[in-house]
């Protein structure tokens, strides 16, 4: 358990300084007048330009003793705090409700499969998940704007004004994950049907509840495995849907400093993402490690 938790962090160490070296990446584009009304534009990159972008950055840090102020003179680790607390109202309820919904979606799937519920719930979940989410909330978007303009609904669609702001980008960034939920709960409950000690159970007589409740544990571990990529796809999708929606969080802030240039202000802003999914990795082993000692294929 140790070895894996290390491997964790130095996975995580390793992906921060890989984030910091392509953000220092030379691209600044170059514009050269060439006469007349002609104009050339060029992202010129030379090792000893990088080099140059890395030792400011350095100096910047012994400088500042940390992540210094923004251009408005506010500090930097001060405004995240006020846009990474408006990024967990959606990250954490997306998080739950993805695992949940969607792992009681998959056992419903499951238990119905031979039926006409479970085949129209299988399509359903295939068109979703055909869908990108941005497309998804882009469409979402448009049908509220006619609502709106046809006096059918009073709302505010965009910013983060109101207490309602983040349920539209919590449900964009929902939808995915519960449905990889759901379907990786249902393929791993039908990869336990031709287990021995179920053919077993059903020889005693067992319910069929109670045989899908100890198949569900026998799953567990590797359910329990997937919330990291759960909080992958909630945290890559979250910039892109804060910028539809003109929703002020760090996701919104993140591609902002990037598409400026502001290096040490995008590294601020992408650390509390690093450290959610780092989070989540180690809780996600933990809580296996605690809940399930036993090797699973047999009953409890």
């Amino acid at each position: 358990m140790g070895w894996d938790l290390l491997k964790s962090f130095l996975v995580f160490l390793l992906i921060v300084v890989g984030f910091i070296f392509i953000l220092l990446l030379p691209r600044e584009m170059v514009i050269t007048h060439q006469g007349g009304l002609v104009f050339t534009a060029d992202f010129p990159f030379t090792f000893d330009l990088f080099k140059e972008k890395v030792q400011a950055f350095i100096q910047h840090f012994q400088t500042e003793k940390g992540f210094g102020e923004n251009k408005m003179g506010v500090p930097i680790l001060e405004e995240l705090q006020t846009f990474l607390q408006r990024d967990l109202h959606i990250i954490i309820p997306a998080f739950f409700l993805a695992i949940i919904l969607g792992m009681m979606l998959g056992i419903i799937q499951f238990y119905f499969r031979e039926k006409w519920v479970g085949k129209i719930q299988a399509f359903l979940s295939w068109i979703f998940s055909s869908i990108p989410d941005f497309f998804f909330y882009i469409g979402i978007q448009y049908v509220l704007i006619k609502l709106v303009v046809h006096g059918h609904l009073q709302m505010n669609l965009f910013g983060n004004e109101d207490w309602y702001s983040f349920l539209l980008p919590m449900v964009a960034v929902t939808l995915f994950p519960m449905l990889y939920m759901m379907k990786f709960t249902t393929t791993s409950l039908e990869n336990e049907v031709g287990q021995d000690y179920l053919r077993t159970a059903r020889s005693k007589g067992l319910q069929r509840l109670f045989i899908l409740k100890h198949m569900l544990w026998n799953c567990w571990p590797s359910i329990l495995n997937q919330t990291q990529f759960v909080m992958l796809y909630i945290l890559s999708s979250l910039p892109i849907i804060e910028k539809l929606s003109s929703y002020q969080g760090a996701g919104y802030h993140l591609l902002d400093s990037i598409f400026k240039n502001e290096d040490v202000r995008s590294l601020a802003f992408m650390l509390p993402y690093l450290v959610f999914m780092f989070a989540t990795v180690v809780l996600s082993k933990l809580v296996k490690h605690r809940l399930v000692p036993f090797k699973s294929g047999a009953l409890r």
